[in-house]
């Protein structure tokens, strides 16, 4: 696994998303989700991200990383408006993740960020939170952010990027790596859809000798051999994947003939 710097953290290359697929209370579900967790401790991925708009989420991450929890960085995200409410969900952010510290805390597609902002800079500043970020899904928000990177106001950017949603590349991560900003990458498979609808097999014969052997791993390998991503953060409900996508890894410095080949056979087989 490849480490690489989010702040002063050093986070596996690959991490894990929670969205919808951490939103369960069947204890059968909870048990999957955990042998999730088991895996990724397996295969080397310490980088965990959620938020209190997924459900469930926060609570089962917080159980099944109980006694295990300085083992993982914990990113999350508050996701609501008014000081109050907000300073409300971040508490209970803490406590249904069973911890007194939270390694990034951002605020969830910008929504309410003036009040949000100053809330987490101040528990940044009473130690209990290691990064203060913001997400956002859509191209309109990005110089908003680019302005909060620029004067200082954010450790960390979540965005998405993949092999065809590209908006970020002009200016969003040419700033990221002036300013060191760490960058937090959603949707690298297109809440999988990348892999499950295609519509022709995309050739993997050239990839191979790069340890690429499936359609997922080069899509992730495409993301993160761009250096200026800190970690890629897929979402999984299968504990056999996070072999599969950790394995990615190992392609991180994909050459670009390479990268420039996965997105020929995305844009042939989409």
């Amino acid at each position: 696994m490849e480490y690489r710097k989010l702040g002063n953290l050093d986070v596996s290359a690959i991490g894990l998303g929670t969205l919808r697929t951490f939103d369960v209370i069947d204890d059968e579900d909870v048990a999957v989700r955990s042998r999730i967790v088991d895996n990724c401790l397996d295969n080397d991925i310490n980088l965990i991200d959620t938020a209190a708009w997924y459900g469930n989420a926060e609570e089962v991450l917080g159980k099944i990383t109980e006694g295990r929890r300085d083992r993982f960085y914990l990113a999350t995200k508050v996701r609501t408006e008014g000081r109050e409410a907000g300073e409300a969900q971040i508490a209970s952010s803490f406590e249904l993740l069973k911890t007194d510290y939270i390694d990034l805390f951002q605020v969830h597609n910008m929504i309410d960020w003036q009040t949000h902002l100053p809330t987490l800079q101040r528990i940044k500043e009473e130690g209990r939170i290691g990064m203060v970020g913001v997400s956002a899904m859509v191209p309109e928000a990005y110089p908003t952010i680019m302005g909060l990177m620029r004067e200082g106001q954010v450790d960390a950017v979540q965005i998405p990027y993949n092999v065809i949603n590209r908006a970020v590349e002009d200016e969003l991560l040419p700033l990221a790596e002036e300013l060191g900003t760490g960058v937090l990458v959603m949707e690298p498979l297109q809440k999988g859809r990348y892999v499950t609808e295609l519509k022709l097999q995309p050739d993997l014969t050239p990839l191979r000798d790069y340890g690429i052997n499936t359609w997922a791993q080069a899509l992730l390998a495409w993301v993160i051999s761009d250096a200026r991503v800190s970690a890629a953060i897929p979402t999984t409900s299968r504990p056999e994947r996070i072999e599969e996508n950790a394995q990615a890894a190992n392609a991180a410095g994909l050459p670009q003939a390479f990268r420039d080949y996965i997105g020929r056979e995305a844009e042939r087989c989409l």
